[in-house]
């Protein structure tokens, strides 16, 4: 092992930064500021239209008729919709942000220890920790967290923080992630700040209230969290959408907060200097759409690699410190992952 390089302890884990809670719909009347929207069960006739309906697995047409192809297919699945006669719904979430990034959770190695430490305090002092606060606050105020539902005929969010600063964009549909206008530029960076803050010293203690009022078409269909089955008792959905119980015992349709936090860190095009999309913060630059480890280890561009080189990663810092410069976008991108958070040891073997 070179000896420029960390060896990754056995023992490591940090604890996330990022806490939000669930998403929940709702909507408003004159009588109620909080009337949950619910999740339906429908049962419907779908045809059947599968691959594996009439070809087998190496595409030879199988022994079936033409009437097998025509049959229906019943299925039970969840369901979603605005109310009727409702145009305006909302979606809202709460967010606590935490300093743990600053230093492990737990580390058996205190040479490891010290250096992440370093690494964090020397991030923390040249201003990193505003770029990844910038970088969330986008996510935030564009409503990337909405996930499907950003497509409405309007799309207001509003941020109440725990100092007592309120922000709001009108629209956040014409907002993308390079350019934006003067007015919610200087929105951003404040918010940004605030966020910085939290994320960098520990004993600040920060919240935001994070509210999406969503315009939308007549019975519009809404599009919340899926949940995870691995099988369905007879009569049950085959999908089912995640909701939250009310205290009058009401369910309410919602996002779960790992989709919202998923959101959040939608941040890393720091994976190729051409990259043409962002990803989730993940330890080997997972690719969703396209299957594939951007971050592959071949590259020595994923996290256990880049992790070796914290004491490199000091140095260069010091020098963006003392002579000026950028910061190297592999911190950036390491440091993201430690706010993610995670178990980050190579285990006994």
């Amino acid at each position: 092992m070179r000896s420029c390089e960390m060896q990754i302890c056995r023992h490591l884990n940090y604890v996330r930064s990022l806490s939000p809670g669930k998403a929940v719909f709702y909507y408003q009347t004159p009588e109620s500021d909080f009337v949950p929207i619910q999740v339906e069960t429908n049962r419907i006739r779908a045809a059947k239209s599968g691959f594996t309906e009439a070809y087998d697995k190496n595409q030879n047409l199988k022994n079936v008729a033409p009437q097998d192809l025509a049959y229906s297919n019943p299925q039970c699945i969840d369901a979603c919709y605005v109310p009727p006669n409702i145009s305006e719904i909302h979606c809202r979430f709460s967010l606590r942000v935490e300093a743990n990034s600053l230093q492990p959770d737990s580390c058996e190695d205190q040479k490891v220890r010290r250096y992440l430490i370093q690494l964090a305090s020397i991030y923390a002092q040249v201003g990193g920790y505003q770029e990844l606060a910038k970088r969330y606050c986008k996510n935030i105020l564009m409503g990337t967290w909405l996930w499907r539902n950003n497509h409405t005929l309007g799309t207001r969010i509003d941020v109440i923080t725990s100092s007592g600063r309120c922000y709001a964009i009108d629209d956040a549909r014409y907002l993308d992630w390079i350019d934006w206008p003067e007015e919610e530029q200087v929105m951003l960076n404040d918010l940004a700040s605030e966020m910085a803050a939290a994320l960098c010293e520990p004993k600040q203690f920060w919240f935001a209230d994070i509210k999406a009022t969503l315009k939308t078409g007549f019975c519009q269909e809404l599009h919340p969290s899926q949940k995870f089955t691995d099988s369905h008792e007879q009569g049950e959905s085959s999908k089912q959408y995640a909701t939250v119980e009310c205290p009058n015992g009401i369910q309410a349709a919602c996002f779960h907060a790992e989709k919202v936090g998923a959101a959040l860190h939608l941040i890393d095009d720091w994976w190729d200097e051409v990259a043409d999309k962002r990803l989730r913060t993940h330890e080997y630059g997972a690719d969703r759409d396209y299957l594939i480890a951007r971050r592959h280890p071949m590259k020595k561009q994923d996290f256990y690699s880049l992790l070796t080189l914290t004491a490199v990663f000091i140095r260069q810092l010091r020098n963006v410190r003392d002579k000026g410069g950028e910061i190297p976008p592999q911190v950036h991108y390491l440091m993201a992952v430690l706010c993610k958070a995670g178990m980050f040891q190579r285990g006994k073997s």
